[in-house]
């Protein structure tokens, strides 16, 4: 039976869980991204795995730990949810070698997806996707795990910085002098505890709905 073809467009591969996107599948994927990480830098690389609140995501991330583990990449893991540019930030901020965040951002409930970025926070580009397809291609033929010494997981929360550099960059005051009463809507996704979260510090009037899993 022919293996499904793993394709990363500009913001990574999505798939409807249980059809295309298995944990079979995305063996394969995370194979490939920690084969890619490998040949940019042969040790201590260390990558950031994240998630939104979508099914079995604990399940998936947990995956991820394990397999870069054992290729010997740092995973560093976000527990909660977090959305892509909070990720984004904190592959900057703390010098990472890119991020795996198992996302299908806008689609419906039943996708997931795997979006790989950068050192440089940004989703990867073509040439980079097209690579890692490569490796996925290449570990297809030969489904073995490199005899490296495993690299110990590390935890990551990077809400606290992130939110913290929002306050730089926004003016609060000015927001919170105007009045205004905001209804926030994160639709059930990983803004959740972020935005809202940021103003009702700040003093501004918040009430949110859709704000749970």
């Amino acid at each position: 039976m022919a293996k499904t073809q793993i394709k990363f467009g500009t913001s990574g591969w999505r798939a409807v869980i249980a059809e295309e996107f298995t944990f079979a599948n995305i063996h394969r994927a995370l194979h490939g991204i920690a084969r890619y990480v490998s040949s940019q830098r042969a040790s201590g690389a260390k990558v950031i795995v994240g998630r939104d609140p979508r099914f079995l995501g604990e399940s998936f991330c947990a995956t991820a730990s394990d397999i870069l583990s054992s290729h010997g990449i740092t995973p560093m893991v976000i527990a909660e949810p977090a959305p892509t540019p909070t990720i984004s930030y904190a592959v900057i901020q703390s010098k990472a070698d890119g991020a795996i965040n198992f996302t299908a951002s806008h689609n419906p409930p039943e996708y997931n997806g795997i979006k790989f970025s950068t050192p440089d926070g940004a989703p990867a580009l073509p040439e980079v996707t097209k690579a890692i397809e490569s490796e996925i291609l290449a570990y297809d033929q030969n489904p073995q795990s490199p005899n490296r010494p495993k690299a110990e997981a590390q935890s990551i929360d990077p809400r606290r910085m992130y939110l913290s550099r929002l306050r730089e960059i926004v003016d609060l005051d000015i927001i919170k002098k105007s009045g205004v009463k905001i209804a926030f809507d994160p639709m059930w996704g990983s803004a959740r505890g972020y935005s809202d979260a940021l103003l009702l510090e700040a003093g501004v009037t918040v009430a949110a709905v859709h704000d749970f899993r």
